[in-house]
C-alpha cells in the first residue's frame, strides 16, 4: 500500500491541516502517517486557540520513532503544510533526506501555507522560514495564487500570470484559486505541459479547502492516477464537499458526511490542456 507522511497542523475542533488531509487521503486508499506541527483546540480566527506549536525537538523525536521502526523505507511521499515554528524546517528537511535515502523513489510535496486573498495568516518568522527555506527543497508544490505570488515575487492576477510564475519555479506546481469568468480554477503546471480545471464560483467556502485540494491531488497521484485525472478528481471533490457543507450551513468541511464524494465526486470538471506559451 502506498504511504504518505503528512506533516501539518492538528486542530482538535476544526477540519483543517491533518484533520482534513489524513481523512481524505485514507479515503482514497492511501496509508497516512500523521505528524503534527502544532496542536490547537480551535482555529485561531475564533479567538485564543489553546495549545501551540510542537517544539522542533519533539517533532524530531516523533519522526525518529518512525525511523526506528524502519518505516522511512515505506514512505512514498512526504506532504508538508502549516509550520508551527521556523526551527521545524531543519527537522523536516533532515527527515526528507533520510526518507529519500531509504526509498530513492520518494518525493517531497510542499503546500506552502502562508495566507490567502492578499493576507498572511502566519507569523513573519514562519513566512520567512517557508519562503527562504522549506519550499525550495520540494519536488512538487501546491500553493494558492497569493502564495505563488509571494514565492516568485510576482503579482498573480490571471491564468497566464500564474503559468509564467509557475514556469519560473521549474517544478510541478498545483496552483489553486485562480479567478476566471466561470468561477475559480486550479492550474497544474509541469515541465511536460499545463492543465487547467475550473468550477463555478460559490458564495463562500469553509476553511481547509486548500488543505483538502492538496491532499486529494497528492493522494490520487501517489495511488497512480494520471496528472490530469488527479487534477479533475481533486477539483470536483472539493467543489462537491463545499456544496454539501454550505447546504448544512457548516463552518467546517463535512468530510464524514461527504466522504463518498472524495473518491467519486458528482462534479467532474474536465481539465483542458493549455498550449505552450
Amino acid at each position: 500500500m502506498k504511504t504518505i507522511l503528512s506533516i501539518q497542523s492538528q486542530v482538535v475542533g476544526a477540519r483543517v491541516g491533518n484533520s482534513v488531509a489524513a481523512f481524505a487521503m485514507e479515503r482514497l486508499g492511501v496509508r497516512v502517517l500523521q505528524a503534527p506541527t502544532t496542536l490547537l483546540g480551535r482555529r485561531p480566527d475564533h479567538g485564543a486557540p489553546g495549545g501551540g506549536p510542537i517544539p522542533a525537538e519533539t517533532l524530531a523525536a516523533l519522526l525518529e520513532g518512525l525511523a526506528a521502526d524502519g518505516i522511512f523505507a515505506e514512505i512514498d511521499t512526504v506532504l508538508t503544510g502549516y509550520l508551527g515554528n521556523p526551527e521545524q524546517v531543519a527537522v523536516i528537511l533532515d527527515a526528507v533526506e533520510r526518507i529519500k535515502k531509504a526509498n530513492p523513489k520518494a518525493i517531497f510535496v510542499c503546500d506552502p501555507v502562508l495566507g490567502d486573498e492578499g493576507k498572511l495568516f502566519v507569523s513573519d518568522a514562519n513566512a520567512d522560514a517557508m519562503l527562504n527555506g522549506l519550499w525550495r527543497h520540494a519536488d512538487w508544490l501546491t500553493p494558492n495564487v497569493f502564495e505563488l505570488g509571494l514565492m516568485t515575487g510576482r503579482t498573480i492576477d490571471s491564468l497566464n500570470a500564474a503559468r509564467e510564475a509557475a514556469k519560473r519555479i521549474g517544478k510541478p506546481v498545483l496552483c489553486s484559486s485562480i479567478r476566471t469568468a466561470l468561477g475559480l480554477g486550479n492550474l497544474l503546471s509541469q515541465p511536460t505541459g499545463d492543465w487547467f480545471c475550473e468550477t463555478a464560483r460559490l458564495p463562500r467556502a469553509p476553511k481547509g479547502t486548500g488543505d483538502l485540494l492538496s491532499a486529494l491531488f497528492v493522494g490520487r497521484r501517489v495511488r497512480g492516477d494520471a496528472p490530469a485525472i488527479a487534477l479533475e478528481g481533486a477539483t470536483g471533490a472539493v467543489y462537491d464537499v463545499i456544496v454539501r457543507s454550505m447546504a448544512a450551513d457548516s463552518e467546517d468541511l463535512l468530510l464524514p458526511e461527504a466522504q463518498a464524494l472524495l473518491d467519486e465526486p458528482v462534479t467532474w470538471p474536465r481539465a483542458r490542456h493549455l498550449e505552450m506559451a
